[in-house]
């Protein structure tokens, strides 16, 4: 076992990130804005908004095999990473919704069985660890939505979330060091949450930024 004395530890060089927001809000656009070079695992259609990014290669999932299609991503990534500054999995969300539909086309009832969310959320958690491990910033995308809070004293809110299966979506934020909600503003402009309240999701513990424009979401973490 390897002891390593806290005056020696520093921050990873490499970011592992989670960004939501509503659909359409600008998450994949974020891709073509990151520092350096990016390879897109592409797996709900959207990159189309990348037209022009020459910085950016894409990747699009078999959507009639999600689980072997994001393996191969990865072996690819890992491969190449040599070749690339950062990995951009876009999104989470609808890759636990195609993974589970292609489940529920073996079954009787086309729906997947109980024992088929316990198999994804063990997958989707090895699966991120897995990416976690590669040598460039890692960028995971989620859709967003809300859960009920209660706190000590009783009091109940809702509070934003990244849109993944209630039993792991802590355990998932919790792997990554940013967990980033972006929002848009009423003139257009976009920007990244990067510190929680009762009412949002979102935490920074690359540095002390509570927030950043869309175009600087890596520039503190990676300098």
């Amino acid at each position: 076992m390897e002891i390593t004395n806290g005056s020696q530890i520093t921050k990873s060089k490499k970011a592992k990130i989670i960004i939501y927001s509503k659909p359409g809000d600008g998450k994949t656009t974020v891709a073509g804005k990151l520092p350096g070079k990016t390879l897109v695992f592409d797996i709900d259609g959207t990159s189309q908004v990348l037209e022009g990014y020459s910085n950016v290669d894409v990747a699009k999932i078999n959507g009639e095999d999600p689980h072997g299609s994001i393996l191969e991503f990865f072996a690819h990534a890992k491969a190449n990473i040599a070749n690339y500054d950062n990995i951009f999995v876009d999104n989470l969300t609808h890759y636990q919704k195609l993974w589970l539909m292609h489940k529920g086309e073996s079954t009787k009832s086309g729906m997947p069985e109980w024992k088929d969310y316990a198999l994804f959320d063990n997958h989707l958690l090895k699966l991120i660890e897995t990416f976690n491990s590669l040598d460039a910033n890692v960028i995971y995308t989620a859709w967003e939505t809300t859960r009920s809070i209660i706190h000590d004293d009783g009091q109940q809110y809702n509070q934003f979330v990244p849109d993944i299966r209630d039993k792991i979506v802590n355990h998932v934020m919790g792997i990554v060091h940013v967990v980033a909600r972006l929002v848009r503003k009423a003139d257009g402009t976009r920007g990244f949450m990067l510190e929680g309240n009762q009412s949002v999701y979102a935490k920074n513990h690359l540095d002390q930024r509570k927030g950043c424009v869309q175009e600087e979401l890596l520039v503190s973490s990676t300098n």
